[in-house]
């Protein structure tokens, strides 16, 4: 028997919906999958050292990694209204944002690379776990706080406001949807292999929509946020027709965040081509 596929994907609920099947063996693959489900900055810095031949990891870190990883057209997370958010304490409102600390949920993540364009340079950042950063900013231990996956339906409940939605912003910018996240193939294993892998994702996430109670109790064994309806949300927000295929506008959703970031000097120039 070969040896499993190490497929790297986060504990988020998108993540294990989407990706059930393919970790189950519901749905043809290349190769037996052995996931290694960790924080998306955890596995944008293995990314960074070309650790798992296939995972998900956000695009910002795709535009430092994209001379050894091609970008497949499946799996990936894009769509609308569903961008990161800058949350404050009541009575913060009126914070510069670019001159105080904001909490991240990772110095390569989307969600920082898109509040370095929106403020025109890089925030004084604090790197932390996503799952920290509300509970931070409402104790008063950072300014402000840049959250991402179901904090957006939960940050009222920490008493916070919102003051930014990055992700309305980018929509008004580009008139394109906001990339987040994907799923990416070392280049080193050749395009048989991406195009093999890319319609094993494909599947999965079709057997996820067509099936979605197979993944239940996968899903809430992973989630950081055990609220049903919460889950509910999540899954709804990130999981759609991008999932399925990034299309041509999901594609120019993605070179865009990469070209203004490469403008900006956010990201290393000249990366080469996102496809293998």
């Amino acid at each position: 028997m070969s040896p499993p596929f190490r497929f790297g994907f986060s504990p988020c609920p998108n993540d294990t919906f989407a990706f059930h099947a393919l970790v189950h063996g519901l749905v043809p693959a290349p190769a037996r999958v052995q996931p290694v489900i960790a924080d998306v900055e955890e596995l944008n810095r293995r990314a960074l050292a070309g650790e798992l031949p296939l995972t998900k990891l956000s695009f910002h870190a795709l535009g430092h990694v994209r001379r050894r990883y091609a970008l497949l057209t499946a799996g990936a997370a894009l769509g609308r209204g569903c961008g990161p958010l800058v949350v404050v304490r009541p009575g913060d409102e009126g914070l510069d944002l670019g001159a105080v600390e904001v909490a991240v949920p990772g110095r390569y993540t989307t969600a920082h690379l898109l509040l370095a364009l929106y403020l025109g340079r890089p925030p004084r950042v604090r790197p932390m776990l996503f799952s920290r950063i509300m509970p931070a900013v409402a104790a008063g231990r950072v300014a402000a706080g840049l959250i991402i996956h179901e904090g957006r339906f939960t940050y009222r409940a920490h008493g916070l406001e919102a003051v930014l939605d990055l992700g309305a912003w980018w929509e008004e910018t580009t008139g394109l949807p906001i990339p987040l996240g994907c799923i990416a193939l070392r280049r080193d294993l050749g395009r048989e292999q991406a195009l093999a892998w890319q319609e094993a994702l494909r599947a999965s996430v079709r057997h996820a929509l067509d099936h979605p109670g197979d993944s239940r109790a996968y899903v809430r064994a992973h989630a950081q946020e055990m609220d049903p309806a919460v889950i509910e949300q999540h899954i709804a927000l990130y999981v759609n027709p991008f999932s399925l295929e990034l299309g041509e506008m999901g594609l120019a959703a993605v070179e865009e965040v990469l070209r203004r970031g490469e403008e900006a000097g956010l990201l290393p120039p000249g990366g080469g081509p996102l496809l293998l």
